[in-house]
């Protein structure tokens, strides 16, 4: 891939996320045509964070995949992770409190305005949150956009499963809403496309970012990790605002990074 980064500075990926909001079989465009570029006249964005608290991931058992499978080791597997999904409930607790006055879905939306403002092209006309949603989400909201393309920015927050890194991911999504730009889409002509404009198959650009930070000295004792999290309230409330600002640097650079045809 040739490419050209338009005016900001390379900002590292700290992780790609495999998948997307609506699968398909087709390469993701993890770029937008120089062209394309040109073209977009305006642009609106929905930012959909269904989440209402900080989580924490639970680790995956396990036993049925080490095991060949089966259904006994498969409930194994589930009753394991209720397990620890409880326990993880538990400790969480304390910092769900402590973080009751710090809004990650404001500090991600300010960020991302704020990166968008630097990059003249994008033409971003609006903004807007989204945190009730159906299954229709994605379809409505395309449907109701007035602007030439629509990008829809799924996010989300959470603990590691050994509470020691605050991660924050983004699934982004661009869809071509004026004709003349869905000759830029992933595969325009597949028969889902044409069925449903929203598809992934009419993306013109789409890429998945993840930031992690570390809280606590890495140790896989979680109850130790939780403790000295709690104990420190003021940190975690700085890494918010940290990981919610570097994950919407990330994406602006993401969406901000354009292929070039080689010489």
């Amino acid at each position: 891939m040739f490419s050209k980064y338009k005016g900001m500075n390379k900002f590292a990926v700290v992780a790609l996320l495999a998948g997307s909001v609506i699968g398909c079989g087709t390469t993701p465009n993890n770029y937008l045509p120089v062209a394309a570029t040109n073209e977009i006249k305006t642009t609106d964005v929905y930012v959909v964070v269904p989440q209402k608290e900080i989580v924490a991931e639970v680790e995956a058992s396990g036993v049925a995949a080490a095991g060949g499978g089966g259904l006994l080791l498969a409930l194994i597997d589930v009753a394991v992770e209720n397990s620890r999904a409880s326990s993880a409930e538990e400790l969480i607790q304390p910092i769900k409190d402590s973080l009751i006055e710090t809004d990650f879905n404001s500090l991600f939306i300010n960020a991302l305005k704020k990166e968008f403002d630097a990059v003249n092209w994008m033409k971003v006309d609006d903004v807007q949150l989204i945190t009730d949603v159906t299954e229709t989400t994605r379809q409505d909201n395309y449907d109701k956009a007035d602007a030439e393309t629509v990008t829809f920015i799924n996010a989300g927050y959470s603990l590691s499963p050994d509470f020691s890194m605050l991660k924050a991911n983004a699934n982004i999504s661009m869809l071509p809403k004026a004709d003349a730009l869905k000759k830029y889409s992933e595969k325009a002509t597949s028969k889902k496309a044409k069925q449903y404009a929203w598809h992934n198959d009419n993306n013109i650009y789409r890429d998945n970012i993840s930031i992690l930070n570390n809280l606590v000295a890495t140790a896989t004792d979680k109850e130790e990790n939780a403790k000295k999290i709690s104990e420190n309230s003021d940190n975690l409330k700085t890494q918010m605002v940290t990981i919610a600002s570097e994950l919407a640097k990330q994406v602006v650079f993401s969406m901000n990074t354009t292929e070039v045809a080689p010489k």
